[in-house]
């Protein structure tokens, strides 16, 4: 399915209500989300878990936030495909540690919930034990003494040392107030050219260095003495025995993590695939979503069906969302009704809702039965363009290419042919319906021809339309476009109603267009034609 069809479905505002609050958590939403579908037995298995999970989660706003805030202190873990004899950096062991300071403090919490069926997740407590030998329990990692005597013993005497040079300093400086007669001198300090007396005092004193000059300042350093010199000289004989001593340790380290390389990408996979199913579970409870009945039959049957994207997008508008039950039973089904009726929306919603299930993700509506499809296709894309082809061109072309795929596509044709005139626009449709009914497809056909209604073997729907007694429109219309498109919407009833066979879909579009404020003046002319 294309980049061009999943942005015309909708699918990138719906996928971005999957909240996610770290770099780790988006990095796996990204990934899961660019899957092929899942196989048929694949997603009964994801749905039936996550039903368990949502049954565990349900009413426990408080333990659903707080997992999800552990979840989000996890952070992004790369680990080496193989064992190998690869010595880790200091970087690389703190992001270890990181990792494993909070998966342990996720897995604590999941035990105390009793969560751990829908987690899985095996202990690492060892391994962070490897990296904590001070029992610190923090998530910080640093090479220390308890590893090694010889590493114990140079960290002290370079503390040792380090307080010894300290003090010697401490004893030159003072000489240096002493014999400049500076009281407030500091190891080092900026004079002004300016201060030339004082300046050449301490250009000429042994005991600082000039550090830097420019056209208005000097710096100065404290010299090192004698006795300064010879314990930066056993600091830096220390420090390379400390540095030969980590590296020993370092490799002993990577020796032993590299040995639990197996399991820790066994932990970070059930990490993952209990993460990815939380964070359904979180959406499906944030905007009410269900777990479908998956079927194999070519029949979808949904309550309360809502494109989400959409619902919030009005209510934001102070305007009311109407869910709408699908119940088509046959392999293909026909969608008429009035303009401005909600037919693109119900297609576009089938389609994200097919979309979400091939993917096991919830539906948002009251339940669901339903198939899944190898493929989804919609030819309302308005994203792409071409300098060799028209609008009706793009679609026949990306249509026929469509048809040469394996497998049982979805086909959502949004008044199919309307860029071509429409006698040969409704003789088209027709043939297209007639041919889909034949193939291993399912289809779901919006359109305003008539011809298409009257075909056999079709299930033919439309929306049951204006409510010319709605109390919306009882009141004088307001001039306010705006306010009239609001009052079109209270006034419709969005709900599918299934035709008798051969039943020609409703008129309502001179209706819609008076309602919307077109001039009367214009509408009388319609009436000279019999409408």
């Amino acid at each position: 399915m294309s980049m061009q069809i999943f942005n015309a479905l909708g699918m990138k505002e719906l996928f971005d209500l999957i909240e996610v609050s770290s770099e780790w958590l988006s990095e796996l939403k990204k990934r899961e989300l660019k899957r092929p579908g899942l196989k048929f037995s694949e997603a009964k298995d994801r749905y039936a878990r996550l039903e368990r999970l949502l049954g565990d989660l349900h009413g426990h706003d408080n333990a659903r936030r707080t997992l999800g805030e552990l979840l989000a202190h996890i952070p992004k873990l790369s680990l080496p495909r193989k064992q190998d004899t690869a010595v880790f950096a200091l970087h690389e062991l703190f992001l270890f540690k990181e990792f494993l300071y909070h998966y342990g403090n996720l897995a604590e919490y999941i035990r105390k919930q009793g969560w751990m069926d829908h987690f899985l997740l095996p202990g690492l407590e060892h391994i962070f034990i490897l990296l904590d030998p001070d029992n610190s329990g923090l998530p910080a990692f640093r090479l220390s003494g308890a590893y090694s005597e010889k590493l114990a013993a140079a960290l002290s005497q370079r503390i040792e040392l380090a307080q010894r040079l300290k003090h010697a300093r401490a004893i030159l400086l003072d000489e240096a107030r002493s014999e400049l007669g500076i009281p407030e001198l500091k190891e080092e300090f900026v004079l002004s050219r300016t201060q030339t007396a004082l300046a050449e005092r301490v250009l000429h004193s042994p005991f600082f260095v000039l550090s830097y000059e420019n056209v208005a300042n000097y710096g100065f350093l404290l010299a090192d003495d004698d006795a300064c010199l010879e314990i930066k000289k056993q600091l830096s004989l220390l420090g390379e025995k400390q540095e030969k001593e980590e590296a020993r340790v370092l490799r002993d380290i990577s020796k032993q993590i590299n040995t639990q390389l197996p399991l820790l990408h066994s932990a970070l996979a059930a990490l993952e695939q209990g993460t990815w199913l939380w964070l359904l579970g979180d959406f499906a409870l944030r905007y009410a979503c269900r777990v479908p009945q998956l079927t194999r039959k070519k029949s979808i049957r949904v309550k309360g069906a809502v494109n989400l994207p959409l619902k919030l997008h009005l209510e934001e508008l102070g305007r009311c969302y109407h869910a709408v039950d699908y119940d088509f039973d046959q392999q293909v089904s026909l969608l008429t009704g009035p303009n401005m009726g909600g037919k693109t929306t119900i297609l576009k919603t089938l389609g994200q809702l097919c979309w979400l299930a091939r993917l096991g993700i919830p539906l948002p509506c009251e339940e669901a039965e339903l198939p899944l499809f190898d493929g989804i296709w919609y030819n309302q894309d308005e994203t792409q363009s071409s300098a060799d082809l028209s609008s009706f061109g793009r679609e026949v072309v990306s249509f026929t290419q469509v048809l040469q795929e394996e497998g049982c596509t979805l086909f959502l044709l949004d008044e199919f042919a309307r860029g071509t005139n429409p006698a040969e626009g409704e003789l088209l449709v027709s043939a297209v319906l007639k041919h889909l009914s034949s193939t291993g497809h399912v289809c779901v056909a919006a359109t305003h021809f008539t011809a298409p209604a009257l075909l056999d073997g079709l299930a033919h729907y439309s929306i049951a339309g204006l409510d010319t007694e709605a109390p919306a429109l009882k009141a004088r219309l307001p001039l306010s476009p705006s306010q009239r498109l609001k009052a079109l919407s209270e006034a419709m009833d969005y709900s599918l109603r299934r035709l008798k066979k051969n039943q020609a879909p409703p008129l309502s579009a001179i209706r819609v267009a008076r309602i919307l404020g077109l001039p009367e003046a214009i509408l009388k002319h319609t009436e000279s034609k019999g409408q």
